[in-house]
């Protein structure tokens, strides 16, 4: 199976395994999910991309089975701590998706891939994300300095919080220090000047949504030498979670140019 490889014994993993439902020359699509978000969030994708998309979510520390270590608070330990883990199971092709928070940390794996290793994505995929240069970032909120009620209430709205969790104090105490992390680590991105992306950048926007507007997202193109595509979908932040189905074959067309089925 393409990257299929685990982390050493004892080490909590960074990388779920591919699904089965995956073949075994399938593209590696690496997933970085949003503030608070563990990998499960995007265990509905798996099927509907199989078998040409092997789906591997990240798995940060903070969340879901990793909830009692502590959060990074910026991209840099993000990708300096992912990196090493990552490459000894990356055999193959593969891609990297991430969205809102992810996005950024997305992208600076791609770059460190390419240009430290020599590893080049078949495509890099973000959605819900400001573009690293967009002037519009300047005007986003500073969640990461709200109060613990102040900022849960903004990811509630959002929508970004799962329902269960928002009924339970005893989660909500858990995952706020993660989720202000998390809104670190967006909020505190500094863009570094750095060669272009060799890979294609497919971005994709919620017509209504207001932290990532689709006029900011444009600036993505100027991070890569390869083709860039902009699709919007009806929704707002989190529009691929709306529409599983519907996001997926356009996931699929920006990473093979074809559905895949189903």
């Amino acid at each position: 199976m393409n990257g299929s490889r685990t982390e050493p014994a004892g080490e909590p993993a960074w990388l779920l395994p591919p699904p089965p439902t995956a073949s075994a020359q399938a593209l590696t699509l690496l997933c970085v999910p949003h503030a608070g978000a563990g990998p499960s969030i995007y265990r509905p994708f798996a099927r509907p991309l199989a078998p040409q998309v092997a789906l591997r979510p990240v798995h940060l520390p903070g969340r879901e089975s990793r909830i009692g270590e502590r959060a990074f608070e910026n991209v840099s330990d993000v990708v300096k701590a992912l990196v090493p883990r990552l490459v000894p199971q990356l055999r193959g092709r593969f891609a990297v998706w991430g969205h809102s928070m992810g996005g950024f940390v997305a992208f600076e794996l791609a770059r460190v891939l390419e240009a430290r290793f020599g590893m080049r994505a078949e495509a890099l995929v973000v959605s819900g994300c400001q573009a690293p240069r967009s002037p519009g970032r300047e005007l986003l909120p500073q969640r990461r300095e709200l109060s613990d009620d102040a900022l849960w209430a903004s990811a509630v709205e959002l929508n970004g919080i799962p329902e269960g969790v928002m009924q339970s104090p005893e989660l909500k105490a858990l995952l706020l220090p993660t989720l202000r992390a998390d809104f670190a680590v967006f909020e505190t991105y500094a863009y570094r000047e750095g060669r272009r992306l060799s890979c294609p950048v497919h971005v994709f926007a919620g017509e209504e949504d207001v932290e990532a507007p689709a006029a900011d997202l444009w600036k993505w193109e100027e991070e890569t030498r390869a083709a860039f595509r902009l699709t919007e979908m009806p929704g707002g932040h989190f529009f691929h979670l709306d529409d599983v189905a519907g996001f997926s074959d356009l996931l699929a067309d920006a990473l093979y140019g074809e559905r895949v089925g189903r």
